[in-house]
């Protein structure tokens, strides 16, 4: 009697959260950049570096179309990078981080058609 009652009920769960998820994945609506840490140390040698990783999403991305990431170090200085998105809009890059690399807060804009869509910060830490 109770495996009757049982699996229905698992069944629903599962259905429920099947559902929860795929609305999940579909609402992603509002573009953004992340970086994967958010303070990283410059490393002592030329020889060495450190990667970090640029995670975003641009919302309405039409496949093809290129996107900027414009990093600002402390100096003011600029750096491009000129990526594409997946046809779904998800970035993913690298940059690395070496030992001739600013210390100090870095602002990363991300722009798509001409337009700044997001940004956010990281910090580059003197190596002691």
């Amino acid at each position: 009697m109770q495996s009757k009652i049982i699996l229905p009920v698992l069944l629903g769960v599962l259905v429920i959260g099947i559902s929860q998820f795929a609305f999940a994945v579909e609402s992603q609506t509002t573009s953004y950049i992340a970086v994967d840490e958010e303070k990283f140390e410059q490393p002592k040698s030329k020889y060495n570096y450190q990667e970090i990783v640029f995670l975003g999403f641009v919302e309405d991305y039409s496949r093809g179309d290129q996107i900027t990431i414009t990093i600002i170090s402390p100096d003011e200085s600029e750096n491009q990078i000129n990526s594409y998105a997946s046809k779904n809009g998800d970035i993913y890059t690298l940059l690395h981080i070496t030992n001739e690399s600013q210390v100090g807060v870095h602002q990363v804009n991300l722009s798509y058609h001409g337009v700044q869509i997001a940004s956010t910060t990281f910090e580059i830490l003197e190596n002691n």
